[in-house]
């Protein structure tokens, strides 16, 4: 990549993440938080199933993670649940029981592996 678009690309970074903390996204956080009647649980539960069944997806729009990162903007998203959720979303749309990041084919699961996986 050029020196050229190389700057760019981080002006580009910076206002991507500047216009994510524009005013007029506050209107559908409110919304986000409004709708989720106080049920962080859940609402975390939303956002990590639809960012794991984007991950997961060959054709990518992006509004989902738009929809994803505006309910985690709504209220205290508990990281850990989330990377839960995240997993059970990617593994959905997946349609399979093979582990979240392993889609390598020539993965073989051991039965150690089969055990913490089904105790997570």
């Amino acid at each position: 990549m050029s020196n050229k678009d190389q700057i760019l690309a981080s002006t580009l970074h910076g206002e991507a993440l500047l216009t994510a903390k524009r005013p007029e996204l506050q209107a559908l956080v409110d919304h986000l938080r409004e709708a989720a009647q106080g049920r962080n649980d859940i609402r975390t539960e939303c956002a990590g199933i639809i960012a794991g069944w984007w991950f997961a997806g060959v054709a990518r729009q992006g509004h989902e993670l738009i929809a994803a990162g505006l309910l985690m903007l709504a209220g205290h998203t508990d990281l850990d649940e989330l990377d839960k959720w995240v997993r059970i979303g990617w593994e959905r749309r997946r349609g399979s029981t093979v582990p979240y990041g392993l889609s390598d084919p020539s993965y073989v699961e051991s039965p150690d592996s089969a055990e913490e996986a089904s105790d997570a």
